[in-house]
């Protein structure tokens, strides 16, 4: 059994990979790949690759996000033509809404500031399922300050997400399952529900860090 992937997402961590805004201080010294890195850029055996036959029920706004999305996975930079959209964790959710022709303020530039216009907007929200589309904010423990985003680019019928976010090493694919947010696995059928992410020394279920869901499609 191949072994749970374990992202690092303690604060430090996000800084180092690539999840700090543009003030970030350039003391943090990078930390070491996290455990299963090669992992963590495959392909997922769930509904996350290129646009399939389900796309089709989704807004054209929608799918294009997607579409802009999908094709970076695995890339270090967003850089979309010829406009680079920065090192932070931001860039790919900015890089996706503007291919969407959504595109958002100009201050709004990392994790933080993104949740405050979803929050002015009246588009934040909590809640037991994500749409394809939506934006995940995580924080590095549960119940923190927004830190991290990521874009969600399909939902199963359990309402397992898979959310493509951006890390230094590049863009990676992460399950998160806002129903069951502290459950790793369905433990009726073994089903993957949270791929695990790594606080301090413990690893815990993606869901848990989940801090809100907004649409900006």
């Amino acid at each position: 059994m191949v072994a749970p992937r374990r992202v690092a997402l303690a604060l430090l961590a996000l800084a180092a990979a690539g999840c700090a805004g543009p003030s970030a201080s350039a003391r943090h010294r990078p930390l070491p790949p996290p455990a299963g890195e090669g992992r963590a850029v495959a392909r997922s055996p769930r509904s996350d690759g290129p646009a399939s036959a389900s796309d089709r029920s989704l807004s054209p706004d929608v799918r294009r996000a997607l579409d802009l999305a999908r094709s970076l996975v695995g890339q270090r930079q967003i850089v979309v033509d010829g406009r680079d959209w920065g090192s932070g964790c931001a860039a790919l959710v900015l890089a996706a809404l503007d291919a969407a022709g959504r595109p958002l303020p100009a201050a709004a530039r990392d994790a933080s500031s993104l949740h405050a216009v979803a929050a002015s907007r009246g588009t934040l929200r909590t809640g037991l399922r994500a749409a394809p589309g939506d934006v995940v904010f995580l924080a590095d423990q549960p119940g923190g300050a927004p830190v991290h985003v990521g874009l969600v680019a399909s939902v199963d019928p359990d309402g397992t997400a898979v959310v493509l976010h951006r890390l230094a090493r590049g863009v990676a694919r992460l399950r998160v399952n806002l129903g069951y947010p502290r459950s790793v696995a369905d433990p009726s059928t073994g089903r993957r529900l949270n791929d695990t992410l790594a606080v301090g020394s413990s690893a815990v279920p993606a869901g848990s860090l989940v801090v809100g869901v907004a649409s900006f499609l």
